[in-house]
């Protein structure tokens, strides 16, 4: 049987609800949010929705205790619009809220994979291990998945190929501090340094383009919504398969001793085998000044009250 939990019924946390249950991807579905009125309402939506759909999903809404035997638990706390316009305020915000739920969850004995969305995705999500006290491979945030598929699109866009045919991975902080690893990158299996169909690809513009997608997206609709949620589904089915599925989402690297967007291989433990790829020395640079300001963010949250050295 299939359990997943959703904490956090917002723009992400409803879509991904809907997804779930639409796609017959859930046999038991446990929704929480902050407002016990929106979390009946999505329930009645989806069970409205229900009696057309080949599949039937339980749902279960708010009740910590049921998240017990969950296979899998998605955060989905917090105001993503607020990180661009005040940083320091979105963080203080999701500390606070990731204390509460982080307790939440750890008294109600949850032993499964949590997927975290929340922003600052790495910082929030290594504030949300120590709470829960589950393993590091366990806890995981999105990371600079969605980052790097911008930049497949972009790439596939230039080279006139399908974007299932680009590789490679942005590393370092998600909505934040992006390292943009060239030399991971592939594209019909050459590096970018080569002529892809006769068009040499330039590494800033490329960067630009992909960087473009996001802003249209956060100046028109003010939130993303769409790509975070395919992301997740992709993740949750990664976990469920036990594919060792390779993306760069917010795990803990030792090297860097912190939680930061790192490739590394998904499956039913969570979190595998990290993918050490070989980067120029300048990438590695960057990497350790993404970890650095990552750490900076988790240092000023001993400042805040019931803070906490994560």
């Amino acid at each position: 049987m299939r359990k997943i939990g959703i904490i956090g019924l917002g723009h992400v946390g409803e879509m991904l609800a809907n997804q779930l249950v639409m796609n017959g991807k859930v046999d038991e579905l446990v929704l929480i949010d902050e407002k016990d009125q929106l979390a009946i309402a999505i329930q009645a939506d989806l069970n409205d929705a229900q009696t057309v759909l080949a599949t039937h999903t339980k749902i279960i809404i708010q009740d910590y205790a049921a998240l017990a035997d969950a296979d899998v638990l998605i955060t989905a706390f917090g105001k993503s619009a607020l990180l661009k316009q005040q940083p320091m305020a979105e963080l203080e915000t999701s500390y606070q809220q990731a204390l509460q739920v982080g307790n939440k969850i750890f008294k109600s004995d949850f032993s499964g994979i949590l997927i975290n969305l929340t922003n600052p995705n790495e910082a929030i999500t290594a504030v949300l291990q120590q709470k829960v006290g589950l393993p590091q491979k366990q806890v995981i945030g999105i990371g600079t998945v969605v980052e790097t598929a911008r930049l497949y699109r972009a790439i596939a866009e230039a080279a006139k190929v399908a974007a299932a045919n680009v590789t490679g991975f942005v590393y370092g902080q998600h909505d934040g501090h992006q390292v943009f690893a060239w030399s991971t990158v592939r594209v019909n299996g050459q590096p970018l340094t080569a002529a892809i169909n006769g068009h040499h690809l330039d590494q800033s513009q490329l960067k630009i383009k992909a960087n473009l997608s996001n802003w249209y997206t956060l100046d028109g609709l003010g939130y993303n919504v769409s790509a975070v949620t395919a992301w997740t589904l992709r993740i949750i089915t990664a976990i469920f398969a036990d594919e060792q599925l390779a993306l760069p989402v917010a795990i803990y690297q030792p090297q860097y001793s912190t939680y930061i967007s790192f490739p590394a291989l998904i499956g039913r433990q969570g979190i595998g085998n990290l993918l050490l790829l070989k980067l120029y020395p300048l990438e590695e640079e960057e990497i350790k000044s993404a970890a650095a300001t990552i750490k900076h963010q988790l240092d000023s949250l001993k400042n805040i009250k019931g803070g906490v050295v994560v």
